[in-house]
């Protein structure tokens, strides 16, 4: 296996560019996984009624 890694960006270097995103994308999505499974459930549902609160009125002219 690692011999074909190498072999497969010894022909174009630019490969390692969309595996460096794909981990990148993979930690952030952990870190929100973690971060939502730890969460108390008195903030879950705070953020749960933001969208139903009211909003402040702007003035028409």
């Amino acid at each position: 296996m690692r011999r074909f890694a190498s072999e497969f960006f010894e022909q174009s270097p630019v490969l390692l560019y969309p595996v460096l995103a794909l981990v990148l994308f993979f930690i952030v999505f952990l870190v929100v996984v973690i971060r939502v499974m730890r969460m108390k459930a008195s903030e879950a549902d705070l953020c749960a009624r933001i969208p139903l609160e009211e909003e402040l009125e702007v003035p028409h002219e």
